[in-house]
């Protein structure tokens, strides 16, 4: 039975639920350890915050108070609370930004990536059905390289949802397997865990991140798995965690 869980967002960023709720659905839900990981960007090049979906940068620290308050009130000897961000990397900035997170009462950090240079990887379909194949290609390429510098940081203590851009079902139709062996090889290196992110099965790809076949190549590499459920609301605390240990069962 799978009862943790650190991939979780709350209302400071694009979730539907404030902290307590999230923590408390958890709780009721059964899990033992539950993370609230709401999204952090910082954009490089001082461009101007206009991100939504993101923890305002001037509440960052109105946050790590209010996931400590809820924390005193939910914690018990069989349930524990911990805090963590969802950090944006961008090549241009991810030093100055963790050092800026080092300020804070963190528990561990969750390194992703959703934006490419300024193409939204995972916000909508629109995006990608105005790329023909080969742009397709060429953002699967970038993403790929992307995440092998992300893991080569060393900085994160989760890569989350290994193989985002499937989201919308947009697939590659050139041979990457280069990019994606460096990749794992790069996450392997760093000591830090891969998600196996239920929140895919409920997408249009209909699949967890990262694909069983993916899933496989990390296994067999060594590389720590960690179940997460990615939620965005309440109900979804644990979603599809009976499916991920079928999966990690078939392929142990």
């Amino acid at each position: 039975m799978i009862t943790t869980s650190l991939h979780n967002h709350s209302t400071w960023s694009d979730g539907g639920a404030d902290v307590a709720t999230m923590a408390l659905a958890a709780k009721t839900a059964g899990l033992k350890t539950f993370g609230i990981s709401d999204h952090w960007v910082m954009l490089p090049e001082n461009r101007p915050f206009d991100i939504e979906w993101s923890i305002h940068p001037e509440r960052l620290g109105c946050y790590f108070q209010e996931c400590l308050e809820v924390k005193k009130q939910v914690e018990t000897e069989r349930f524990t609370m911990r805090i963590g961000v969802e950090v944006d990397f961008f090549p241009e900035n991810w030093q100055e930004n963790m050092a800026h997170l080092a300020n804070y009462p963190l528990d561990y950090t969750i390194g992703a990536i959703h934006n490419l240079d300024g193409f939204p990887v995972d916000s909508s379909p629109e995006p990608w059905q105005a790329l023909g194949q080969d742009g397709i290609n060429d953002v699967w390429r970038k993403y790929w390289l992307r995440l092998k510098a992300l893991a080569e940081t060393k900085a994160f203590t989760i890569i989350a949802h290994f193989d985002l851009p499937k989201k919308f079902g947009f697939r590659p139709t050139v041979d990457l397997d280069s990019e994606i062996t460096a990749a794992l090889q790069a996450v392997r290196s760093s000591g830090a865990q891969l998600e196996l992110n239920t929140a895919g099965w409920s997408k249009p790809c209909a699949e967890p991140y990262p694909s069983p076949s993916l899933l496989k190549r990390a296994l067999a590499l060594g590389i720590p798995i960690l179940v997460t459920a990615d939620a965005h609301a309440p109900k979804h605390v644990n979603r599809d965690f009976d499916k991920a240990a079928q999966l990690l069962d078939s392929l142990a």
